[in-house]
C-alpha cells in the first residue's frame, strides 16, 4: 500500500536484519545498538529512502488514499 510509513519501507526491514538474533539484556541495550546501527549508515542511504517517498507519495494521491494492493 502506497500509504505505509516510510520506516515501514525503508527501515525496519533492513533494521531488523541487521540485529537478527542479537539477544539484548535490557532496553538500553537495544536503544544502543538501534543508534550505532543508525549512525553507521551512509548518507546516501538516508538519500535514498527519501527519494523513495516521492513516487509514494504520488501514488497514494491518485488513487485518492484508497488501499492499493501489490
Amino acid at each position: 500500500s502506497p500509504d505505509l510509513a516510510p520506516s515501514d519501507f525503508h527501515l525496519f526491514g533492513p533494521l531488523k536484519d541487521a540485529i537478527r538474533g542479537t539477544r539484548f539484556e535490557d532496553d538500553e541495550s537495544v536503544i544502543q545498538a538501534v543508534r550505532t546501527w543508525l549512525r553507521g549508515q551512509d548518507k546516501s542511504w538516508y538519500r535514498q529512502g527519501m527519494h523513495a517517498l516521492v513516487p509514494r507519495w504520488r501514488k497514494t494521491v491518485q488513487v485518492d488514499g484508497d488501499y492499493v494492493e501489490k
